[in-house]
């Protein structure tokens, strides 16, 4: 990020032009400027900005803005507005959430989630949108002497001469000065909470200690901005939410006219339905090639071998490694999708359910090599191979660049091999074991959900919040022990998503009660939400006594019973009593469940935790621009207070909790295949922390 100085925008000529650019560059939305040395011009700027557009055309007005500091009603009701002023918005994105306003004290970083602890401490406001413009004055932000301050901050600390000598320069004198300095420190304590609930405000039930609090997301002014900014210089991948009546919900909303950015990274999911192994008859028929070409033609493939050919020397040293790093496996994810098809046919033609007799014709000699070799010998292979991929590579005008390139056939044929070694070191189909565990696998296959919320924080579109999964894991916990008088404990869970669709448009809200007093019966504003169908697969790990576990067994028409209906919002349909697979199954074994799991179709991204740190913005939207598989989550809550009793709340405790974001890996079936078992088992599980000032999804 390059931070502009005011003195540059001074410099433009043309009165619209520079002004445009002036009220930009102290807007929520974008990158602040710096005003060191331009004290004088920068009051007077902000001085300007408490008026509409319409009525100061120069916003550099001198004689506009020092008889607007004379004007006692205009300069009283500005600071008025400080009231206001926040660090998390209660009214987004509902506005009838009112009276109210939060302003948090710092909260602890968590290494593995971005959250306000990670971004420069702002301040936001939100109140009657008829004041939006009296904010400015203390609330816009900017840069000065090194530090993001605003003139609330400047105020509340000893004022600086630079800022005395500003002040009487537009004919504030210093004892004047010394009370509004003091009043806008009146209204501005070090922290504040809400004493109540708001009947408006969200309440979500999590665990903590022995029972439940009541948790109300807020989100962080400070994340909310930081991203706007990044969006702004397109840093990343974003989609905009439409926001009605945006003055009423927050300065940073109203400045981008109500359409708010959120990090939009969906699981990359191909229609193709097909499995590999019908995939591979269907090209066979139609005498095609057996290996997946579209996979060394895609964006990400290419962005990665240009990320070895290029590595930007301007960036930090751990970032060129990460470069190196995320690209390396992009590549090794790629040519893992490209081998997809054979490796399912080998193990097909092993299993006897296919077999190839004769040998095709010598375009394919390497095909059929690979599928009448056991995988344990496919190292053997290598030279043919990587000489067929470079030929692959040349067909195409997208990648003949890439092509026997001298600085890239050693990363490509280490990443090949790789691929090759971990086939090669395949072990041999495990047999059902039925000895005695204190724990078992539940694996639930091919669940389908309607209209599940997409957006799973205030900030991130695409993968549906980890905390639902975990909240529908735990209430069919509930219901099933209810149901068996159990104390069987689901302790954790990993991911599949066969199937990932956006639904476009907006949903009505429902008919309910409406109104000051609640009187009438009226559809509440309509907020912006994002909505899709999935189909996922999840494993459930389930902990507990022999004897429970072993009465589930015998009872497994009940674990299908009290499968829960909801998700992420979502209804859920499992599969038709017609389905001729048995889709809520108990496994004992270890390796035949993973014998099951190895073999879900390619096309299907397991949600993966990761070893990611994300110190701030602009790290995680490099993490993301550099790794295709990387997707924003929301990771759990970090609490803004020790939850305690409150009016209005929906249990005895209560928290105001801030969103966080994480990080989460999505990787294919063939990708978990070659990692191997023990490195599934190791990775691929989620659990629920839960300590007195976080509750975070983690890897267990």
């Amino acid at each position: 990020m390059v931070i502009k100085h005011l003195s540059e925008l001074l410099q433009i000529k043309e009165l619209d032009e520079r002004t445009e650019a002036i009220r930009r560059g102290f807007s929520s939305f974008t990158d602040s400027v710096d005003v060191t040395g331009c004290e004088k011009e920068a009051l007077i700027i902000l001085v300007n900005l408490t008026f509409p557009k319409k009525a100061v055309k120069d916003v550099l007005d001198k004689k506009h803005a020092k008889a607007t500091l004379k004007d006692e009603y205009h300069l009283n009701e500005c600071i008025k507005q400080v009231e206001w002023f926040h660090t998390h918005n209660l009214k987004y994105p509902d506005i009838r959430v009112s009276k109210q306003r939060l302003i948090a004290k710092p909260i602890v970083p968590q290494r593995q989630v971005l959250s306000s602890a990670d971004c420069s401490p702002t301040l936001g406001w939100s109140n009657n949108s008829a004041k939006i413009n009296l904010a400015k004055l203390f609330v816009c932000y900017f840069y000065w002497q090194g530090r993001l301050v605003c003139l609330a901050n400047i105020l509340c600390g000893g004022i600086p001469k630079e800022w005395l000598s500003a002040f009487k320069a537009l004919g504030v004198s210093a004892k004047s000065l010394n009370v509004i300095s003091a009043q806008v420190q009146l209204r501005l304590p070090q922290s504040e909470l809400p004493s109540y609930v708001d009947k408006y405000s969200t309440q979500v039930l999590m665990p903590y200690r022995d029972g439940y609090a009541a948790i109300t997301p807020v989100i962080s002014h400070a994340v909310q901005a930081e991203l706007h900014q990044a969006a702004t210089r397109r840093d990343g991948q974003f989609m905009s939410l439409n926001i009605t009546r945006p003055a009423g919900v927050s300065e940073l909303v109203a400045g981008v006219g109500g359409k708010v950015r959120v990090l939009n990274y969906p699981p990359y999911i191909s229609s193709n339905q097909f499995s590999l192994h019908g995939s591979m008859i269907a090209k066979l028929e139609r005498g095609e090639s057996l290996f997946d070409r579209y996979s060394l033609i895609k964006k990400y493939f290419i962005k990665a071998l240009n990320g070895l050919l290029n590595i930007n020397f301007e960036l930090a040293m751990k970032q060129r490694r990460l470069l190196k790093v995320a690209s390396l496996k992009q590549i090794r994810k790629s040519l893992a999708s490209w081998l997809s098809v054979m490796i399912e046919g080998r193990q097909v033609i092993k299993e006897g359910r296919f077999s190839i007799k004769n040998a095709p014709s010598n375009g394919q000699k390497i095909e059929w090599q690979l599928l009448n070799t056991s995988c344990e010998d496919w190292i053997d292979l290598l030279v043919p191979l990587f000489n067929h991929l470079n030929i692959t590579l040349s067909h195409s005008h997208k990648t003949k660049q890439y092509a026997y390139h001298p600085h890239l056939m050693q990363p490509l044929k280490t990443q090949l091999l790789w691929v090759l070694k971990q086939l090669s070191s395949a072990k041999k189909e495990p047999t059902i074991t039925e000895e005695d565990v204190p724990h078992r696998y539940l694996y639930l296959k091919d669940i389908t959900v309607f209209d599940a919320q997409l957006l799973s924080n205030p900030y991130c579109f695409g993968v549906p919040s980890l905390t639902a999964v975990w909240g529908m894991m735990h209430n069919y916990q509930r219901k099933l022990n209810a149901m068996l008088g159990t104390n069987i404990r689901f302790t954790s869970f990993a991911w599949f998503i066969r199937q990932f669709e956006y639904v476009k448009g907006t949903k009505l809200p429902e008919f309910s009660m409406q109104g000051a007093k609640g009187k009438e019966f009226r559809r509440q504003g309509i907020t912006d939400s994002r909505n899709g169908d999935l189909t996922f697969d999840l494993v459930i790990h389930l902990d507990g006594f022999e004897h429970e576990l072993q009465e589930i067994e015998q009872h497994s028409s009940v674990l299908e019973a009290c499968f829960p209906s909801r998700f992420a919002g979502g209804t859920i349909h499992g599969p038709s009593l017609e389905a001729s697979f048995e889709w809520c199954k108990l496994y004992r074994s270890n390796d035949l469940l993973y014998s099951q799991l190895s073999r879900l179709p390619a096309n299907g991204k397991w949600i993966m935790p990761t070893h990611y740190s994300i110190p701030n913005v602009s790290e995680l939207m490099f993490l993301l621009n550099n790794n295709s598989a990387l997707c924003p989550i929301m990771a759990g809550y970090l609490l803004l207070e020790t939850p305690e009793k409150k009016a209005g709340a929906i249990v005895s405790l209560h928290s105001y909790s801030e969103p966080a974001i994480g990080l989460v890996s999505c990787d294919s079936a063939i990708d978990i295949r070659l990692q191997g078992k023990f490195n599934f088992y190791k990775r691929a599980f989620w659990m629920l922390d839960v300590k007195e000032h976080y509750m975070l999804m983690k890897k267990i």
